[in-house]
């Protein structure tokens, strides 16, 4: 017996004699093993939020557009985020029509147009009066002279006149009619202007004459109620 070697005693490890002799420290992991699977399964298959959009099988989801931002007087800001488009339904357009289409004239109907505007008529000056006149030169002194104009009613009526005889930058010394009543005269800017008195009888006729100064014998303009006069 002395001679035999006594095999040596195995002991069991310290961790596995406190496992076996405390079975309650398996279960409580086991537990919380549990329960963390739980956690993760309850947070997988949590149902749609307030901010979740369905989107029809088929159709991809449409992401919105960032709008940018608008400035004002105080500095930047962020405009207001556009509402969710859903897939499927336009936006409705919420910018002002073009002002180009109220800007574009109307045109008009032919059927409305204006007439055109007709041509206006010139009214014609009235005939000359039916008398005919004559001027002459009577006499011719030192710094002037005399002259008349002779005036004859061709008509069967009796007509008043006005005589007209232009000297420019002469003198009017005086006028007169000879043999018949007097009528009307002015001689400023040595223009001669005589309104007859009584009127002339039809086919009768009259002697005007008058005295004018410092101007040529020959008038720059001579005529009787319009008709221009002869000899001048």
């Amino acid at each position: 017996m002395s001679g035999m070697r006594r095999a040596p005693r195995q002991f069991p490890p310290p961790g596995s004699t406190a496992v076996a002799s405390s079975p309650w420290i398996l279960v409580s992991v086991g537990v919380v093993i549990m329960v963390v699977l739980l956690v993760i399964a309850v947070g997988a298959y949590r149902g749609p939020g307030p901010d979740f959009q369905p989107v029809p099988p088929g159709q991809p989801p449409v992401a919105a557009a960032p709008m940018p931002e608008r400035a004002s007087s105080a500095g930047y800001h962020a405009s207001a985020s556009p509402p969710p488009v859903v897939p499927g339904l336009s936006p409705r357009r919420t910018d002002p029509p073009s002002a180009t289409a109220e800007a574009m004239p109307t045109t008009s109907s032919p059927s409305q147009a204006a007439p055109p505007a007709k041509p206006s008529r010139t009214t014609a000056p009235p005939p000359p009066a039916p008398l005919d006149a004559r001027y002459q030169v009577l006499q011719v002194f030192q710094g002037g002279f005399i002259a008349e104009v002779l005036i004859h009613n061709t008509s069967r009526g009796d007509l008043g006149w006005v005589a007209r005889v232009e000297y420019p930058g002469g003198r009017v010394v005086t006028a007169w009619l000879e043999g018949v009543p007097q009528g009307t005269f002015s001689g400023a800017g040595g223009t001669l202007t005589y309104r007859s008195g009584p009127e002339l009888a039809g086919g009768s006729s009259v002697h005007l004459r008058f005295h004018i100064e410092s101007a040529g014998s020959r008038p720059a303009r001579c005529d009787v109620s319009g008709r221009a006069c002869r000899g001048v």
